[in-house]
């Protein structure tokens, strides 16, 4: 038997983060959640996801783009898919995009929320 492919998100919105997990889980993923960086580090820590769903503005704006840029500057997590999932854009007027913003914002892909359930996983499924 195949073991459940592991994804982690990292979202301080429970209520997005609760519906993104049911999402994903009945599309057969295994899903944690963590609320903040610090518990979503301490969480790859403890086991390496496959796909990690990724906030940006959480305790401080920024947070989201430091935390990936620590994970694809690290040799032991850089492999991991990261998909950034938010709403700076819709918050601030900045428009954040993968393919133009350089090395700072290095994720595999970029979701603006919401997503429609069949956007997001059609996104993992192509990453994991």
């Amino acid at each position: 038997m195949t073991q459940k492919k592991r994804i982690l998100i990292v979202d301080d919105d429970p209520d997005f983060a609760a519906a993104i997990q049911k999402i994903l889980t009945s599309a057969d993923y295994h899903v944690d959640v963590a609320g903040n960086v610090n518990d979503g580090m301490k969480a790859i820590k403890e086991e390496i996801p496959d796909l990690i769903l990724l906030d940006v503005m959480m305790e401080r704006y920024d947070d989201g783009f430091n935390m990936c840029y620590d994970l694809k500057h690290d040799d032991r997590y850089r492999g991991i898919p990261i998909i950034i999932v938010t709403a700076v854009t819709e918050v601030t007027g900045l428009k954040f995009d993968p393919q133009t913003d350089g090395e700072y914002l290095e994720a595999d892909d970029y979701v603006q929320k919401p997503i429609s359930p069949e956007a997001l996983l059609t996104k993992v499924a192509r990453l994991i």
